[in-house]
């Protein structure tokens, strides 16, 4: 198969990919452009960048696919192969030199992060909360040791680490809900809600409207975790900057908004006041 026709199966697998009733279709096409894909990147030797990235991504998309399709057990093996792909890429681009906060290798490491996030969240799909918790770390490590400072790292790179680090802190507050542990779990998973906090804020942009919806998720979370740690006052804080951004985003904030208002219940129960039993004393404290 030649360079075009594997692009145009690409794109049709991904189109067949973003519709529900095409989703069996969309399932059989992306195993045709990973054949594809794989004998234009037959094992070591040099081969060209492109193809490996698609071989990544279709690898990728195809992991996501089989999650929504509810077979995430299916999923994980070319989720885990689009990771070590996604490397290779990487380590070829940053082989070229070239500023790490700049394209391509911002693109490059964007992406290799977002595969480790996404198969995160396929393992955890999968029954396998511990597995999710090992890839969401790894996905913060490789930020951390590519990038350097997060604020400092290339705007794709810096979204990628947003949803690593709102994610670390979703799966280390499930870790406590469902198997209650000291309060170091609590306070982990604060700094990594407060860190998504940051990186969020400096990528709000009026004209994309789904950063003012992670802002909102993030919030949500991280004022659970404030307030199972016992920041009350900071809590009350980030939770009315929440709902700011969900009054802003009307209907469409339904996910945040979920989440702030377990927030509000959390804090009402800290301060006596009358909401649901969800706050520490109950939880013994604390997703995104």
């Amino acid at each position: 198969m030649g360079p075009d026709e594997r692009r145009r199966l690409f794109e049709q697998a991904r189109e067949r990919a973003t519709r529900q009733d095409t989703w069996a279709e969309a399932d059989r096409l992306w195993v045709r452009v990973i054949e594809a894909y794989r004998e234009a990147v037959p094992g070591p030797g040099r081969v060209a960048l492109q193809d490996q990235q698609q071989l990544a991504r279709a690898l990728w998309r195809h992991s996501m696919l089989l999650s929504a399709l509810g077979r995430a057990a299916d999923g994980m093996a070319p989720g885990g192969e689009a990771v070590v792909v996604f490397e290779r890429a990487y380590d070829a681009v940053a082989a070229e030199g070239g500023n790490v906060a700049a394209a391509p290798r911002d693109d490059a490491l964007a992406e290799w992060i977002t595969a480790l996030v996404d198969l995160a969240e396929v393992s955890f799909a999968a029954g396998q909360p511990a597995t999710r918790r090992d890839l969401l770390e790894r996905a913060v490590t490789v930020g951390l040791t590519s990038a350097g400072n997060p604020p400092s790292a290339g705007p794709r790179t810096r979204e990628a680490m947003g949803t690593a680090y709102h994610n670390q802190a979703t799966a280390l507050l499930h870790r406590h809900l469902t198997r209650p542990s000291s309060g170091d779990g609590v306070q982990e998973a604060a700094l990594a809600a407060s860190r998504a906090c940051e990186l969020r804020q400096g990528l709000l942009d009026l004209a994309r409207p789904l950063t003012f919806w992670e802002m909102a998720n993030t919030y949500g979370v991280y004022a659970q975790c404030l307030i199972l740690i016992g920041d009350l006052d900071r809590a009350a804080t980030v939770l009315a900057m929440g709902n700011r951004f969900v009054e802003t985003l009307g209907p469409a904030a339904e996910e945040p908004a979920q989440k702030l208002r377990t927030a509000a219940e959390m804090l009402a129960r800290e301060k006596g006041g009358s909401g649901r039993a969800t706050g520490s004393r109950r939880w013994g404290w604390r997703r995104g």
